[in-house]
């Protein structure tokens, strides 16, 4: 514990330590109550069971943030229990944890026919096929690539001059050859992907790239799914700001490395670079080295659009080497009002387009082709905003719970 919090000192500095210090203190005190209200509630039935094996904790990141504020808006119509790695959490008698993690003991405590499946890394694929073929109705939610590859981001190395990666993913097929004329644990994973894709009762993914990707992916036409866009809890604010940014997590495979050569071509045109959030410690280090980068680090999920407001960022970059499935990130730079720049790949891409809001470089073109695009915003800076809102949690459980009904979960209206 002592490390993790020096190395996120040295990192990200005091303030962001005392955040994400202050953020777990807070999460654990609130699991202690919701716990300690778990003895006092009697027996909760409910239709469905969602289940998130990767936790709900806002620090997990976009998943977990859009899935606890869609079910806040679904326990108005309907009993809610989500199944975690904390344990059973259910929204009745009244809120409350039951220190229950097992998938076959948390569905004959709440009675459901029904299991929602909110992603599936870190879930056993075969589970989900022996609940199928015991006549439960199975959602399956694809938030990433693992349903395809082990590595959810579809990135593998080496190497590709301008980012260190390899993005190609005809690379993949190494993964299908077999090992001793034994079928590799990636082909054996990706039969019982399909077998998923093919029997589960209802398919949600974030996006229409997303869709068509595992379409493409898998040979299937998938004519059970449907694209709900993921909630967006943050506020909305006004930034009329002439600052630039990077927001989300400092990684590479979120384009994090090219940070530096970025900060350094800035520099040469005296300007500077903001960096919202946290991430690994080796390019947060190399980047509070620079002067003119100003490293903010771990926020809150929900506090992005007003911290753009008071810096007064105009530009964003996101600048993501793997296609993104949707990126909680874009929605909370248009509700600040500012534009976003990435590269050309992905949901964010496909967004982009469709809703304007940002510009968009040539995955290939790496740094020099991000900040050519900053030297035309800086021309004209009264770039178009966004045309539309990004997703309500209320819309988005609408859109889950008229699933739900028509699978027959839940009664008709």
């Amino acid at each position: 514990m002592i490390r993790t919090v020096a190395r996120v000192v040295r990192g990200e500095g005091t303030a962001s330590a005392i955040r994400r210090s202050g953020e777990r203190i807070r999460e654990a005190v609130a699991h202690a109550a919701m716990r300690t209200a778990g003895v006092f509630a009697g027996r909760t039935q409910a239709e469905i069971l969602n289940v998130c094996a990767g936790g709900i904790s806002p620090r997990r990141g976009g998943v977990a943030i859009q899935l606890v504020a869609r079910l806040r808006e679904e326990s108005a119509s309907r009993i809610v229990a989500l199944l975690h790695p904390g344990g059973l959490r259910l929204s009745a008698p009244f809120p409350h944890v039951r220190g229950i993690r097992n998938l076959r003991e948390a569905l004959a405590i709440t009675g459901a026919r029904t299991a929602h499946f909110e992603g599936t890394s870190d879930v056993p694929l075969g589970t989900i096929l022996e609940l199928i073929a015991s006549g439960m109705q199975v959602i399956v939610s694809v938030h990433d690539f693992s349903l395809f590859c082990a590595r959810p981001h579809l990135l593998e190395e080496p190497m590709q001059q301008f980012c260190g990666y390899s993005l190609d993913l005809d690379r993949c097929d190494r993964c299908l050859r077999p090992a001793q004329h034994a079928p590799s644990a990636q082909a054996e994973r990706r039969r019982l992907a399909r077998r998923v894709l093919e029997t589960a009762t209802a398919l949600v993914f974030p996006s229409r790239f997303m869709l068509e990707k595992h379409r493409e992916l898998f040979s299937l036409p998938l004519p059970h799914a449907a694209v709900i866009e993921p909630p967006c809890t943050g506020r909305t604010h006004e930034s009329a700001g002439t600052s630039i940014a990077f927001a989300g997590s400092v990684q590479r495979h979120k384009g994090a490395h090219l940070l530096p050569e970025i900060a350094r071509l800035l520099a040469l045109r005296d300007l500077g670079l903001h960096v919202f959030g946290g991430g690994d410690a080796d390019l947060l280090l190399a980047l509070r080295r620079l002067e003119n980068v100003f490293v903010h680090g771990y926020y809150r999920a929900g506090t992005l659009p007003m911290l753009l407001e008071r810096h007064r960022i105009g530009l964003v970059l996101l600048p993501s080497i793997v296609p993104e499935a949707y990126s909680l990130t874009l929605s909370e730079t248009w509700l600040a009002g500012a534009i976003a720049t990435a590269f050309d790949h992905g949901a964010i891409a496909e967004r982009i387009r469709q809703n304007k809001g940002g510009f968009l470089a040539p995955l290939d073109s790496g740094a020099a082709g991000l900040v050519e695009i900053i030297d035309r915003w800086k021309r004209d800076p009264a770039s178009p905003r966004a045309e539309h809102p990004p997703a309500a949690p209320q819309s988005s459980a609408s859109a889950t719970v008229e699933i739900y009904r028509r699978c027959g979960a839940l009664p008709a209206h």
